[in-house]
Formats: structure tokens, sequence, C-alpha cells
């Protein structure tokens, strides 16, 4: 009976190592029904490692994991959750997917690990998502893909792998995959075949390709053809050039075949023996800015959260006085309205109106999810004039003549992710002008006159992704400026910064994976080899193009990234040897950044130095034989000393003697025994000695 009770209790023991904690009747997530759904949020609770939690076992539902710290999936993370439907991991610092995480989960359709940290897609990375339609990927680190990767999702719908690093797509990725939906913006794609890839996608309804350095030669005439091919109701992004030179900023659709391919039309492309430039070299940027930012406006969004999946093609664009009449009644005069987007929302084009003034729309098209006020006479945005716009998703204000952007302008705009403010007259950044701005994603500042940003300019906008500040008067940049913002791209390109601060500045950008720098006057001397060892630490590819030095003369239009330090900066490699400089962080008062101090070297000059170093040599010489003076002399006194103390010592005992003599004779005066005092002996005695 003993024994039993023993083997009983080892095993309620063993099995409750094994027990599984429920999420919802544990009260672990927060467990509610949207719309008849059950939600399971589970974002933001610190979870590494989900097996040893459980979800209801009764219900289907949506499990929100964003936010917490999976870094790493292991096989059969999600065993414990069969029944859920969509799964979302965004920021997780997710890295690493181990084949056989996602078994169990056949009744999940949509997937969401964007704004990760993934690197690849190996063959059996998607293994057990039987039944998944829509898999968003976005903002990560993506480079390699597996062609056998989507092989068994014979569902697969959407696909958005846009701002990754993609620089090719493997052939046969799409075989037997049902593609309608396609993102590939913002990688470094230069080409794409058709044999092998664009066969393969036959019933595409979307396909978003911007942002790409395409190569505009013979091998993209297939894209060119493919495209001009599609059914016209498809919503396509424009393919823009960026090599040859001839081409670049030119659109791939405006593009004769004799421009692609001048060998074989006769004409010479003398572009195509030139050799490469740096850009090339060291790979061109995947996200350059086209010419026109306003057809990049009109056909696309980058609401990916907001695209549904469709079986059947996009409804064509329709105006005022066509299509959905009741969608498109709102429409304001003298724009053009069309529906967009999967969700089919309502676009409003006001390009080029003459308008003055937002507040000029009439009626207002409040239910509008873009808005497009491009090239315009806007002179002002004033709070009032966004009320009531609740749904926007894209707002195109570039173009215009706006100076001024009332604080808090944007207060209720926290559907916008896209915004566009280039080619305008701002000069100062402040965080008040973007206050409500809480899910904007992609920021374009180009081409205005800022010169100032404020610190915390950006820190309304959390989930900021993409941020371009090129072609503005930058001189400098404060403490903090990305603080609370995890930017994977920014474009910095021809401002005019000598140097850029590590600590406070550069440090924030954690989460950097391309970063446009070139056409600043970058004065290759001691400040910038702090920024110079930082550009060492990233990829290879993040940095884009090259970082020319403006000044001192002699390092004149080189790449600072490849001139060593102590030719830049010798004070400090002749002074301090770099692995006993201290780490301290300093304050710039005049420029109002951190600078690290073990980088900045000592001003103090050689002139000066060496003169201090010899007075002070010349010092201590006199100081020693000096010493060596004072000691010789005190040991002459001091034997003349010795000799007089035994002079006056012998003529001491003489006077005794001779007084002993005198005054005690050789008799004693009472008569007896006397004493003899030999004198002569002592005094040789002491002479000896």
């Amino acid at each position: 009976m003993l024994l039993w009770i023993v083997l009983l209790n080892a095993a309620l023991c063993v099995a409750s190592g094994n027990v599984t904690r429920d999420v919802c009747k544990e009260q672990i997530c927060s467990c509610n029904e949207v719309e008849g759904d059950l939600h399971i949020d589970c974002e933001k609770r610190s979870f590494t490692t989900l097996q040893q939690l459980t979800g209801p076992s009764s219900h289907f539902y949506h499990l929100l994991l964003q936010g917490n710290s999976l870094s790493r999936l292991f096989p059969n993370e999600f065993a414990n959750f069969y029944n859920a439907v969509s799964l979302h991991l965004e920021n997780n610092g997710l890295h690493d997917i181990v084949p056989g995480a996602f078994l169990g989960l056949q009744l999940v359709k949509r997937l969401h690990i964007n704004n990760n940290k993934i690197r690849s897609f190996r063959k059996s990375t998607f293994l057990g998502l039987d039944d998944l339609e829509y898999l968003q990927a976005d903002f990560n680190l993506l480079r390699d893909i597996d062609p056998a990767v989507f092989r068994d999702l014979n569902k697969l719908e959407v696909l958005i792998l846009n701002d990754n690093l993609i620089s090719a797509l493997p052939v046969n990725v799409f075989q037997h995959v049902p593609i309608t939906h396609l993102d590939l913006r913002g990688n470094r794609i230069k080409t794409v075949p058709y044999e092998g890839v664009l066969e393969q996608i036959p019933g595409i309804v979307e396909v978003l390709l911007e942002d790409n350095p395409w190569d505009c030669n013979c091998e993209l005439f297939s894209l060119k053809e493919w495209l001009e091919n599609i059914p016209r109701n498809a919503l396509i992004g424009r393919v823009v050039c960026e090599a040859p030179t001839r081409l670049q900023g030119g659109d791939l659709n405006e593009t004769s075949e004799a421009d692609l391919c001048p060998s074989q039309s006769g004409a010479v492309d003398t572009s195509l023996v030139a050799p490469p430039t740096q850009e090339e070299i060291s790979h061109p940027t995947p996200y350059k800015p086209v010419k026109d930012p306003s057809n990049r406006a009109k056909n696309n969004s980058k609401s990916r959260e907001n695209w549904q999946l469709k079986t059947k093609p996009t409804p064509s664009a329709a105006t005022g006085a066509s299509g959905d009449r009741e969608q498109l009644s709102a429409c304001p005069q003298p724009c053009s309205c069309k529906l967009v987007g999967s969700r089919q929302g309502l676009g409003v084009n006001c390009e080029g109106k003459k308008l003055d003034s937002l507040s000029g729309l009439k009626p207002k098209p409040l239910e509008a999810h873009e808005l497009n006020m491009r090239d315009n006479n806007i002179h002002a945005v004033k709070r009032n004039q966004l009320l009531g716009y609740s749904s926007l998703n894209l707002l195109d204000l570039g173009g215009n003549n706006i100076k001024v952007i009332d604080n808090s302008t944007f207060q209720n705009q926290s559907e916008l992710r896209w915004l566009y403010m280039d080619k305008n007259y701002l000069d100062t950044l402040m965080a008040e002008m973007f206050v409500g701005l809480v899910n904007l994603e992609y920021l374009s500042l180009e081409y205005n006159d800022i010169q100032l940003i404020v610190a915390g300019a950006f820190s309304p906008m959390p989930n900021l992704r993409v941020l371009f500040l090129s072609n503005n008067l930058l001189k400098s940049l404060p403490v903090d400026v990305f603080m609370g913002i995890s930017l994977s791209k920014i474009s910095l390109h021809n401002n005019y910064f000598t140097y850029l601060p590590v600590a406070g500045v550069l440090d924030q950008l954690n989460s950097i994976i391309q970063i446009d720098l070139h056409g600043n006057p970058w004065d290759c001397s001691c400040n910038i080899v702090p920024f110079k060892q930082w550009t060492e630490k990233l990829g290879a590819d993040v940095i884009v193009s090259d970082l020319k030095c403006e000044s001192p003369e002699e390092f004149w239009k080189r790449d600072f990234r490849y001139v060593r330090n102590d030719l830049m900066c010798p004070k400090l490699y002749e002074r301090i040897p770099p692995t006993s400089l201290s780490r301290n962080t300093t304050y710039d008062q005049d420029s109002g950044t951190r600078s690290n101090s073990y980088l900045e070297p000592n001003r103090v000059s050689i002139s000066v130095l060496v003169p201090g170093l010899l007075l002070v040599f010349v010092t201590s010489a006199f100081t020693v034989v000096g010493m060596l003076v004072f000691i010789l002399r005190n040991r002459k006194r001091s034997k003349r000393r010795e000799g007089n103390s035994s002079a006056s010592e012998i003529n001491s005992l003489q006077t005794v003697c001779d007084s002993s003599y005198w005054h005690s004779g050789p008799y004693h005066a009472d008569g007896g025994a006397h004493r003899v005092f030999d004198c002569s002996t002592h005094i040789s005695t002491t002479n000896d000695a």
C-alpha cells in the first residue's frame, strides 16, 4: 500500500511538471469577444516561450502576441494553440524560426511576423500552416528565400515582403502558390525574370514594386511586357529606373525597347562601358525617392494591415459619374475620385487643382482613405482643417508652399500610415506638429528648408519606420532625436552635416537596415572618427552610396570609410594608444549633442608639448647636479668637524693631565698610597682613533 502511494505521488509530480496553464481561465492574457470573434490579447507580456501555455479548446480565436520576447521559435511552439485562426508575432525581436515551429496550426489563415529581425526563409519554415492565406513579413532583414519555402502553401494569396533586403526572387518560388497580392517595395531587386517567376502568378490583382534599384536593361523588358498585359483594373506600382545613368529616374512604362536594349537597336549605350560607380559597387539604395512621388501616392498605400483577401479582381476605377455612386457621392469638385485598396475605400485626387486650402474641398470627403493634395497653392495647414477625416490612410501634401503646420493638426489621424510633406518650405520640426500620428510608418520631409529639429520631434510617432529628411539645410541633430522610435530606413543625404555624433543620436538607430548619407560636406578630421567607427560596425549593405570628404583638401572626394583613422586624426594616435583611452561620454554645448570622449583627441599642440617636456628635463638635471654638490660638501664638512673634535679632545686631555700633575703631584698630602695617571698612553690612543 505504501508503495502505491509513493508511486502515485511520483506520477502526480511528473504530471504537474507537464501541466499547461490556460491563458484565459487563469487571466494570463486578456480574452474578449470582438464582433463575435474571440481575441486573446497577450501583447507585451514578456513571454520568451509558449510551451507551458494553452488556449481555449472549445473556441476558435485570434492570438495576439505582439511585443513579447519570442526571439526564437522552436518546434511545436504553438502545439497548445491549435484552435488559433490568426497569429500576430510583430515586434518580438524574432530572428529564427526553426522548422516545425508552426506545427499544429492547421487552422491559421493569417500570419503576421513583420517588424522583426528574420534574415531567411528556409524550406520548411512554414511547415504546418496548411490553410495560410495571408502572410505579412515586411520590415525584417530578409535576404535569403529558399525556392521551396511557399510550395506547400496552396492557399496563400497575399504576400507582403516590403522593406527587406531581398535582391532577387528565386526561380519557381511561386510554383503552385495562388498569389493575388504581392508587395515587394523597398527591397534591392534589380530585375524579375518572367520565366520561373512572373509566369507563375497569372492571377495577380495587386503588385507593388516601388523603391527598388531597377536596372533598366534588356533583362527588364520581360517585366515591362508583363506589366502591360496585366488587367487594367489591377493595382500596379511604378518601376523607376535606377540604372543606367541615362535612364535614371525614368518610368519603365514610358521607356521604349530601344532605350532598354540599345545594342539590339543599333544604338550605342555609352553608360554600359563606363566603370562602375561607388554606388553600384556598394549596392545602391533600394528606397531612393522617385522624382514624382505623386504617382506613388496615387497608386499605392502601405496600409499592410488593411489588405483583405480577394479571389476576384478589384473593381475598375470609377469617377463621380459612374461606378458605386453611393461611395463616390462625397467626391469634392474639382477633384476626381475612385475606389482604392482592398477595402474599397475612397481615393480623392486633387493634384494640381490650384487649391489654396484644405478647407476649400466642397463637400468634404470625410470618408476618404487617401487624399492627394499635391502641387496646389496651400501655404498653411490649420488645426481644424482635418477634423472629421477619421479614415485617412494616406495624405499627400507635397509640392505646395506650406510654411506652417499648426500644433495638433493631426490630433485625430490615428489611421494615417503614409504622410508626404516634401517640396514645401518647412524650416523647423517639433513634436507638437505630429501629435496624433500614433500609427504613422512613412514620413517624407525632403526638399524643405528644415534647419532645426527640436529634441523629441518624432516621439509622437512610435511606429515610424521610414523617414526622408534629404535635401534640407540640416547641420546637426539634437540629442535623443530618435529616442522611442525604431527606424528601419532613413535618408539624410544632401544636407550640411560635417559629422554625426554617435552617443545620443546614431546609437539609437538599433533597427536600421538602410541609411543614406551621401552628399554631405564631411569634415574628415578628428570629429568624424567616432562616426567612422560606427559605420564600420554596420553590415556591408546598410550604408547607401559613398561618404566623400569635403575637407581637408588632402582627403577631398575620398570616401572616409577607406581612410585610416591615424591619418585623419594624427593627434589622437600620437598621444594615446587606442586601448588606453577613456570611455566617458561628454556633452558638446555648442552643437547640443553628446559625443564619445574616448574617440575625441586632446587638442594640446605638439609644438607646445615638446618644449614643456624639454624644460622639465633640464630642470630635473639641474636639480640632480645640485643635490650631488650639496651631498659632497656635507661630507667634507663632516670630516673637518671630526678633525676639530679630535684636536679639542687632545687639548682637553692635555689640560687635565697638566692639572693633575700640578694639583695632585706624585704623593698625596695625607701621605697615603698614591695614584699614577698615564696621560701619554691615553693621548696616543686618542690620536690613533
